[in-house]
């Protein structure tokens, strides 16, 4: 009997030492992962999170004291194509260009997006500048396929739920189970961010050993912000698209922003008012529109949207790049090609740097 009580006592010491080592290695290989990820986002400004634009936000490091000479550069998906941080850079040397457009992303989700990070990381992280990116969809807050952002935020983030409906809607600060959910719910999604954090440094260390390398687009288009860089879409179908009845694009074309005007300068109002508690510059651009695009508007309507807009804003300094892409610089029906967005950027650029001694306010002292 004594014999027998010893080896399950032996036996029970195993099992729990090889669930001890499975842990600790696995912990170990998180941790190591993880180091690898943060370095290749801080250290050479990759971002890992290709095609889930609103999962960096749940990275603590990607803004906590990041934010005294940061320009934001945040919009729609066309905001992501076709405002490149590098060009940004070279236009405005002292500047740090951050990618932080929202994919079907509103105005309202913008003024959510800067009150997470107030709330989350402090005044630290609050970006200097801020360069938005407007389309008419944008602005009129239409969203037919739900909000990829706020999903995002209830699934994943540890400090915050998004509740109700408002502009912007509100943030709701989470009980410690629901944090913890959250927490293992984002670490469940991250094998993708250190596979690509890992590449990137391999690339980083080829393009070391071999310059040349740097402009294999192999090494660097799964780690820039922007999807459509290679190619273009058939124009038949882009045509075909946006003017199929029943898409989105029914609702931007009918929108009548006079029916939203106190909205949207409610929205302009709280943006600026953010702004200037936080003595930050903003800059705004009217993104480019596909020709075949402008012309299915109501009469009217787009004339409407950017007198509102405009008299919203003010004296905050304004660029309208409606027509400034010729169609061949389209990828699709609204995204600029990888061309187009350096040709877009650069100009970008040149508006920021030329309104850096202009705009209200100004943090670049810090």
């Amino acid at each position: 009997m004594s014999s027998s009580i010893k080896r399950s006592d032996s036996g029970v010491r195993y099992r729990l030492l090889v669930l001890a080592l499975a842990v600790g290695f696995f912990a170990g290989a998180h941790l190591v992962l993880e180091a690898s990820a943060r370095l290749a986002e801080r250290g050479l400004g990759a971002h890992l999170w290709k095609g889930q634009d609103h999962l960096q936000l749940f990275q603590a490091h990607n803004y906590v004291g990041r934010g005294r000479s940061r320009l934001l550069i945040s919009g729609p998906s066309e905001a992501r194509e076709g405002l490149l941080p590098e060009e940004l850079r070279r236009a405005v040397p002292d500047a740090k260009p951050y990618q932080h457009a929202l994919s079907n992303g509103t105005l309202a989700e913008v003024l959510l997006l800067l009150d997470y990070i107030e709330k989350a990381y402090g005044e630290s992280a609050i970006p200097a500048e801020l360069l938005l990116g407007i389309t008419p969809r944008f602005i009129g807050d239409i969203q037919t396929k739900g909000s990829p952002f706020q999903q995002g935020i209830n699934l994943y983030s540890p400090h915050f739920r998004v509740e109700g409906q408002g502009h912007p809607p509100a943030l709701v600060s989470r009980n410690v189970f629901a944090a913890a959910a959250a927490r293992g719910a984002l670490l469940g999604v991250q094998p993708d961010r250190y596979r690509r954090g890992l590449f990137a440094l391999a690339g980083h260390v080829a393009t070391v050993f071999s310059p040349s390398l740097a402009a294999d687009r192999r090494l660097w288009v799964p780690i820039r912000p922007s999807k459509y860089l290679v190619g273009r879409a058939p124009e038949a179908d882009t045509k075909n698209w946006l003017t199929t009845p029943g898409n989105f694009w029914d609702a931007v074309h009918a929108w009548d922003p006079e029916q939203s005007a106190e909205r949207v300068k409610s929205e302009l109002r709280m943006l600026l008012t953010f702004a200037a508690r936080h003595d930050m510059k903003v800059y705004v651009v009217n993104l480019p529109e596909l020709s075949f695009n402008r012309h299915l508007f109501q009469p009217g309507r787009y004339e409407a949207y950017l007198s509102i807009v405009k008299a919203a804003l003010a004296t905050t300094p304004f660029l309208d790049l409606r027509t400034f892409l010729a169609d061949g610089e389209f990828f699709d029906d609204a995204h600029a090609t990888w061309p187009g967005a350096i040709r877009l950027s650069q100009t970008v650029g040149e508006f920021v740097g030329a309104q850096r001694g202009h705009a209200t306010g100004g943090r670049h002292d810090r």
